[in-house]
């Protein structure tokens, strides 16, 4: 089903951000917000996620409220590296499933150790393909600290593409990234999000393009208009 923001507003202190804001996003589809800073883009992403609660309106369609996000920042964990930061998200693994839905150690007639010990050698395996396909690759045990700029970025996109959440929310999440590099990170996240619903803010249109978006222009207080 559609995700649907009915009449949403918000405001901070006050300064109105939404006022009366409606918006449709097909189920599935990908959607791009643009517009100028401080036309309530940020604030749209954050309420679809849950972070925020809009002051007015209603938001319906996000299922289960499951929703994974890549914010302005890359929000790490610094002293872990990067099989750890998605890890974490993912929950401890003890004979579940990959994020794509592939079973992990649940072969018959294992003990329960080894069963455990199978499901997270078979997740660090999944996740070391996932990082190879942004372009990471032996940075097996270094803290992300250690990690330049645009390595971090694409450990926070890896995180959230492996999330759980129908619905994936970026915000402005090619910030730090070489143009070689992020060509090969959008075609990850366009094969990884095939039937997902994506939202994504970002002021270069040509990244929309490329990510098959459907551009939708914010103006102030929230106003919008849909682009062909």
């Amino acid at each position: 089903m559609p995700i649907e923001m009915k009449h949403i507003k918000k405001s901070y202190g006050n300064q109105v951000v939404l006022e009366d804001f409606s918006l449709t996003i097909p189920d599935g589809g990908t959607v791009c917000l643009m517009g100028a800073s401080g036309a309530g883009k940020t604030t749209i992403l954050r309420i679809l996620a849950g972070l925020t609660k809009p002051d007015e309106g209603e938001v319906v369609g996000v299922q289960g409220g499951k929703a994974s996000m890549v914010f302005q920042e890359d929000r790490l964990l610094e002293w872990l590296d990067a099989f750890a930061n998605v890890e974490l998200v993912l929950g401890r693994i003890s004979g579940g499933t990959y994020p794509a839905g592939q079973g992990i150690g649940r072969s018959a007639g294992m003990s329960d150790t080894k069963k455990s010990k199978s499901a997270k050698a078979a997740l660090r395996d999944f996740l070391r393909l996932e990082f190879e396909a942004v372009g990471l690759c032996g940075y097996e045990g270094k803290p992300v600290s250690q990690l330049s700029g645009g390595m971090k970025r694409r450990v926070a996109i890896v995180r959230a593409i492996c999330s759980q959440g129908g619905l994936l929310l970026l915000d402005e999440p090619f910030t730090g990234l070489d143009e070689v590099t992020k060509g090969q990170v959008i075609r990850y996240i366009k094969e990884r999000t095939k039937g997902r619903t994506v939202v994504m803010v970002t002021h270069d249109a040509k990244d929309a393009a490329h990510l098959g978006a459907e551009i939708i222009r914010c103006g102030g207080l929230g106003n919008l208009r849909r682009m062909g």
